[in-house]
């Protein structure tokens, strides 16, 4: 062969592999019933705000049973979007995330490992402009296109320099350590 159907024959075979390999990985989103749910304690009762608005950026390759490779992930929460029960626990609960300068919580994910259906994703999740690294498990399952994955992450507030809000002038405190528990259906973006 000679020096230019070499040439022409390696960017053949270049823009072939970039092509197959592209085939692989989907961008999905949320779908519908996409949910996060921070739970807690207090010295009055357990509570919990759940979060409905999500945005969930993710390139992946499923397989029949879940997701066989994940390439990238991003979990977005307008802080405000998380609300309770109580008008005025979401209050105080957006004062100690200091939603006015810090508008989301977010997680991403930088590496992950996948065995059979279980996604042991490593990342950082920042919350009130603090970034931490973090360690979370998902179980993913394909339900007919859609995939659904579930899981739940012990944190302290602390950690992330969210002072734990106070209630009915200080006599009622959260407990320190919450509960995120979370529901992503995915569903394949059409480009």
């Amino acid at each position: 062969m000679n020096k230019t159907k070499t040439q022409k024959f390696l960017i053949l075979l270049f823009l072939c592999g970039s092509t197959l390999w592209s085939v692989g990985q989907v961008n999905y989103k949320q779908a519908a019933d996409s949910y996060v749910t921070i739970a807690g304690t207090s010295t009055l009762h357990d509570w919990t705000m759940t979060s409905l608005e999500l945005n969930v950026q993710a390139s992946l390759e499923a397989s029949s049973a879940g997701i066989a490779q994940l390439k990238s992930l991003t979990l977005t929460i307008p802080a405000t979007s998380l609300k309770s029960a109580h008008k005025a626990m979401d209050k105080n609960a957006y004062t100690a995330l200091k939603t006015d300068k810090f508008k989301s919580i977010q997680f991403t994910v930088l590496s992950a490992t996948i065995q059979k259906n279980v996604v042991q994703a490593s990342g950082n999740l920042t919350i009130a402009g603090v970034t931490k690294p973090v360690q979370i498990e998902a179980t993913c399952s394909n339900t007919n296109g859609t995939l659904i994955c579930t899981g739940s992450k012990k944190i302290k507030m602390s950690d992330f320099q969210v002072e734990a809000p106070v209630f009915m002038f200080g006599t009622v405190k959260t407990g320190d350590e919450i509960t995120i528990s979370f529901n992503l259906p995915l569903a394949a973006v059409k480009i």
